[in-house]
């Protein structure tokens, strides 16, 4: 049972500290796994800072105004390549019989109209691209920060399991409860993870880490501490609640 218990131990600090480095040790290694998650939480951040919209989706939206801003970029210029606010001038000179001097301030505005709108487009166009820029910064940080936080957890929870194993052989059974409650966490996240990657990413963006999860480790953490640093009184009380449920005559004593 020793054996079990350090195998798992020594497995688990493994796998969750060699992934809690990778995030150090390849900065975009959560960036890239999270890839498709980060582009639909931006997606989902922007569409909320842009306001509701008739368009169903954020990229129809996005592109669209991009598309609409570039359009009316191009077409002003087009415009002052054709030289057409002496064209306008022209015509309105011609049917209001202006002198040279009203002709050309009136040519001059008409130019200054069409740069300040190319100016004006160009800008907002900008500003939608710096906020895309400025998501995507910030999903990633925090994604990287979570899941570091939820790695790093996983990897001193199993180390504390290892060294229990250790420091108190005599209470291997008494470890097998906090032992099981770190497996089933591990199992349900690797299997999010692997049949739902953006699943994994969303559960542990959106508050994974915040208080169920904390407060699941810290029961696991609890369990740990009282067998380590209490002769598993607790604990020793809990098995053997749960040994009385199931009708079991088997029991533990505090070690």
């Amino acid at each position: 049972m020793k054996i079990t218990l350090s195998t798992i131990g020594i497995l688990g600090s493994l796998l969750f500290g060699a992934l809690f480095y990778l995030t150090f040790g390849i900065p975009d290694s959560v960036e890239r796994a999270g890839q498709a998650f980060i582009k639909y939480q931006v997606e989902k951040e922007v569409k909320e800072k842009l306001g509701s919209s008739r368009v169903s989706s954020f990229k129809e939206k996005a592109k669209s105004l991009a598309d609409k801003y570039q359009y009316d970029i191009d077409k002003t210029k087009k415009d002052l390549e054709k030289n057409l606010p002496h064209k306008i001038a022209s015509v309105i000179a011609a049917m209001c019989r202006m002198d040279c001097e009203k002709k050309k301030r009136l040519e001059a505005s008409l130019e200054s109209g069409y740069k300040e709108r190319i100016s004006t487009l160009s800008l907002a166009k900008d500003k939608l691209t710096k906020l895309i820029e400025g998501k995507y910064l910030e999903v990633v940080e925090n994604l990287t920060r979570d899941v570091r936080v939820f790695l790093g957890s996983n990897t001193f929870l199993f180390l504390l399991l290892l060294t229990a194993s250790f420091l108190k052989p005599q209470a291997v059974r008494h470890l097998f409860l906090p032992s099981i409650l770190l497996l089933v966490a591990t199992a349900i996240s690797s299997g999010i993870y692997i049949f739902g990657q953006n699943w994994f990413f969303t559960i542990i963006y959106n508050d994974y880490m915040g208080f169920g999860y904390l407060a699941y480790i810290a029961v696991i953490f609890g369990f740990l501490i009282d067998i380590i640093f209490n002769k598993a009184r607790v604990t020793t009380k809990i098995i053997n609640a749960i040994l009385n449920v199931i009708g079991s005559a088997l029991s533990v004593a505090p070690c």
